[in-house]
């Protein structure tokens, strides 16, 4: 009977710390993400969008900005995924079908344009990269 009331007795002790632990890692998580916050408002000053009156359109121009530098570092046609990933590091909350839109704006903006491949996207700078070899 010791033994049993021990056992329980520990095991609630064992609870207890985990809801703790669960508290704190949801602390935690609100702070980072408040960093994130703060981040994303020093790149902006950094980046001299400053004027920029709307939230989403200082996301979105630091997001396209994103997606040209890394087309124009990859200098070779790079797939939706790719660009994703680096988009995501301007914008962590960037959602696929939000990205969907910003490749499209970039596109008509004439900024970047479809490679040779389903997918695949160059920036429009790169023109060797969307044009097919002649050889």
């Amino acid at each position: 009977m010791q033994n049993a009331l021990q056992a329980s007795a520990y095991v609630r002790r064992l609870m207890r710390e985990i809801e703790e632990i669960d508290t704190r890692i949801a602390e935690l998580s609100q702070e980072k993400t408040a960093l994130l916050r703060q981040l994303t408002k020093a790149h902006w000053e950094a980046s001299a969008l400053k004027d920029v009156s709307r939230k989403n359109s200082g996301t979105r121009i630091m997001v396209e900005q994103r997606i040209l530098d890394a087309l124009r570092d990859a200098q070779k046609p790079l797939n939706s995924d790719a660009l994703f990933a680096a988009a995501k590091r301007a914008n962590i909350d960037l959602k696929p079908t939000t990205f969907r839109t910003y490749l499209l704006r970039l596109k008509e903006k004439g900024s970047i344009k479809p490679a040779n491949k389903r997918g695949l996207w160059v920036s429009a700078d790169d023109v060797s990269a969307s044009r097919p070899s002649l050889g």
